[in-house]
C-alpha cells in the first residue's frame, strides 16, 4: 500500500516532520536532539545509546526524546505515523533517551501540528512556531520529573493494549462500543475507560476515531477514489461524516488531502 509522503516545515531553527506509517529500518547517530511523538501503536526492534537490540511495542500518543550524539537503531515492519521536531535547545542537561511518555497537553499540541502540516503551505508559520515551542515546554516537564504511574495505569499492560488494538482493527468497519472493548478484557466499561485513558492519554472513543481516520487516509493514499467506499470501510456512516471528521481532526477534507498527495509540497516555510 502506498504511504503518504513525508511532510516537512522549517520555521526559524525548528523543523517539524510528519512521517507516514510505513515499514522502516534506520541506524544513525543523532546530530541534534529530537523530540518525537508517536500517533499510533507500533512494534519492532530497537536499541539506544549502544544498548542491545531488543523488541519494542510503543503505545499510541507517546512522547519521546533522543539526545544529540545518541546512537539509534530502529526497525518496524509496519511503522506508525510519527512527528519529529528538531532544532531546539534544552535548558536542562539529559543524556538518556526515553519514549512512551503520556502527556495530554503534548497530545493536543502534536495533533494541532499534524493538522498544520497536512494543510501546508497554507498554514501560518507563527502558528507552527507556537506549537513547536509548546511541545518543547512539555518535553522539559517530562525531563524535570514524572509522577509514578497509578495502579490502574500499570494494569493496562502492553500485551492488553495489543489485544485492544487488534480487536479494533478487525472490527473497524463495524459499530464499536466501549463495552465491546471492555468485554474483550473482561472488565467493566467504567474501569476500562479509566485505565485506557491513563495508559494512552485518549478516551476509547477518541482512539477508535483516530484509527478510523488512519484507515481512511491509508485507503486514500492507496488510490481508492470512491470516498463513500472509503468512509464505509473505515467505519464512518457516510461520505459526509468522513468529510466532517477530517475537517475537524485534520483541518482538510478527504478531497483536499487526496489532491495534496498528487502535488509535491515545497520543502520549508520561513
Amino acid at each position: 500500500m502506498k504511504p503518504e509522503p513525508t511532510r516537512r516545515v522549517t520555521v526559524g531553527r525548528w523543523t517539524a516532520e510528519l512521517l507516514p506509517r510505513q515499514a522502516y529500518e534506520a541506524r544513525y547517530t543523532a546530530d541534534r536532539a529530537l523530540l518525537g511523538f508517536a500517533f499510533e501503536s507500533q512494534e519492532g526492534m530497537h536499541a539506544y545509546a549502544g544498548d542491545r537490540i531488543r523488541p519494542f511495542r510503543a503505545k499510541p500518543n507517546g512522547l519521546a526524546y533522543v539526545p544529540e550524539g545518541c546512537d539509534v537503531y530502529s526497525r518496524s515492519p509496519a511503522g506508525g505515523e510519527y512527528l519529529a521536531v528538531t532544532g531546539f535547545d534544552l535548558d536542562v542537561s539529559i543524556d538518556l533517551p526515553f519514549s512512551d511518555r503520556t502527556d495530554p497537553p503534548a497530545i493536543a499540541a502534536a495533533q494541532a501540528t499534524r493538522r498544520l502540516l497536512l494543510a501546508f503551505p497554507a498554514a501560518d508559520p507563527l502558528h507552527f512556531e507556537a506549537l513547536m515551542g509548546f511541545l518543547i515546554e512539555r518535553l522539559h516537564v517530562q525531563i524535570r520529573g514524572r509522577q509514578a504511574p497509578t495502579d490502574s495505569a500499570r494494569w493496562m499492560t502492553t500485551q492488553r493494549l495489543r489485544r485492544i488494538d487488534d480487536f479494533i482493527e478487525t472490527r473497524l468497519d463495524l459499530t464499536l462500543t466501549v463495552q465491546d472493548l471492555a468485554d474483550e478484557l473482561g472488565l467493566s466499561a467504567g474501569f476500562f475507560s479509566r485505565v485506557f485513558r491513563q495508559a494512552t492519554g485518549r478516551s476509547p472513543h477518541s482512539y477508535i476515531l483516530d484509527r478510523r481516520i488512519a484507515r481512511a487516509r491509508a485507503l486514500i493514499a492507496a488510490g481508492t477514489e470512491d470516498l463513500s467506499a472509503v468512509a464505509l470501510a473505515a467505519g464512518f456512516s457516510s461520505h459526509a461524516h468522513l468529510t466532517t471528521v477530517f475537517r475537524q481532526k485534520l483541518g482538510v477534507s478527504p478531497r483536499v488531502l487526496r489532491a495534496n498527495l498528487l502535488t509535491p509540497h515545497p520543502p520549508q516555510a520561513s
